[in-house]
């Protein structure tokens, strides 16, 4: 039938209206995707990063390993230094919810201080892989300030979240701080830091003396009776 005034061709092709329709489930499915490429991008990456080193390891070696082009990668990154930005965001927060989940329960022990350094010792065993990759960006980062500005970021993250983190668990616990929250925790990461590289070549001992000195200075920092400093 020919298209007369006002009217509209009724030969014309009829589209259902639910082919024009993307689906909530079709919409997601690429940013999954590429959440699922970046995954697996940072896990080969700290692979490769704790076999090669930080400044040996290429974007080519990080791709082979995971099973991509150079494509793939420069969709999600720009460069080698923001990969690794984002491997240490995901493993921060890995180790911030590890932390979480060690830290409950201190109230049921009968000594929640060594407990609670025990429970912390577990961590630090736990993220020796991550341990070796951060040592050698550390390495990079001594030559590049951009890369140390990244460094310096996430320790204060992760020091601030520690702080929010052991203030309630050691209240719970009855037990007080006799300086303030931030101040033991600087403190606790210089002692981390000074036995980093020795847990490398040699975990027990590193251990041992971690266990020793992070007892030492816990408690005293801690009291059972309330102090008038500043929780943090």
């Amino acid at each position: 039938m020919s298209q007369t005034a006002g009217h509209e061709d009724t030969d014309a092709p009829l589209h259902p209206i639910q082919s024009c329709i993307v689906t909530d489930a079709e919409a997601e499915r690429p940013r999954r995707r590429r959440e699922d490429t970046v995954e697996r991008l940072l896990d080969a990456a700290l692979e490769t990063f704790a076999e090669q080193g930080f400044a040996a390891a290429s974007v080519e070696d990080v791709c082979r390993r995971g099973g991509f082009t150079r494509g793939a990668f420069y969709s999600s990154f720009r460069s080698k230094d923001e990969l690794f930005a984002a491997l240490m965001h995901r493993e921060v927060e890995r180790d911030l919810a590890r932390a979480a989940d060690m830290l409950t329960g201190l109230v049921d022990e009968p000594d929640p201080v060594t407990a609670a350094v025990d429970r912390s010792l577990a961590l630090f065993r736990v993220g020796r892989v991550w341990t070796l990759v951060t040592t050698e960006y550390v390495l990079h980062a001594a030559r590049h300030p951009e890369a140390a500005e990244v460094l310096r970021r996430y320790r204060r993250q992760l020091q601030d979240s520690l702080v929010a983190l052991i203030t309630p668990a050691l209240a719970e616990a009855g037990l007080h701080l006799r300086v303030p929250a931030a101040e033991l925790m600087r403190a606790v990461f210089a002692l981390h830091a000074g036995m980093t590289v020795l847990s490398l070549t040699d975990p027990a001992e590193a251990d041992r003396m971690r266990r020793d000195a992070l007892l030492m200075l816990v408690r005293g920092a801690v009291s059972t009776t309330p102090t008038t400093s500043r929780p943090g």
